[in-house]
């Protein structure tokens, strides 16, 4: 998804935000920023209604990408695909939230697990916590690593 502004240009892909901006309408140079949605989390997502002068756009979608405040204006004839990129936002938000809580429940359960139960043998209760934490990171790492998010408006 892409929405283009004078002096910018914002792209959504399945993976990234990526931000294209210039200097002036006509310039050649480009700063070009891309965000991994794996690496920063997506927050404070917003649809607002802009003012009625001449140079504001009929809408704003803003959101926080880790420490990096972004905010889009989006002309009339887009505002249901920037309806539909605030529904996808707010949803990988929320996903964020959920594999950050069970990353959470993981690692305190494997720091639960790495602890010897007093009276037994060290070597056959060390191995046996080990395969168990080893088992339980590999399905964690699988459920929580990065991936193409695809979601359905």
């Amino acid at each position: 998804m892409m929405f283009k502004a004078a002096k910018e240009i914002h792209l959504f892909t399945d993976l990234a935000y990526i931000s294209i901006k210039g200097e002036s309408a006509v310039s050649q140079k480009r700063f070009v920023d891309r965000i991994e949605f794996f690496e920063q989390i997506v927050s404070n997502v917003c649809f607002e209604t802009a003012g009625m002068g001449i140079t504001d756009r009929d809408v704003e979608l803003k959101f926080e990408m880790g420490a990096t405040a972004i905010s889009i204006d989006i002309w009339k004839a887009e505002i249901e695909s920037a309806k539909k990129l605030y529904r996808a936002l707010l949803i990988l938000s929320h996903e964020q939230a959920k594999n950050r809580e069970m990353l959470h429940y993981a690692t305190n359960a494997l720091g639960r697990m790495a602890p010897v139960a007093p009276g037994s043998t060290a070597d056959a209760a060390g191995v046996a916590n080990a395969q168990m934490a080893i088992a339980t990171a590999s399905t964690f790492h699988n459920q929580l690593s990065p991936h193409s998010l695809q979601i359905r408006l």
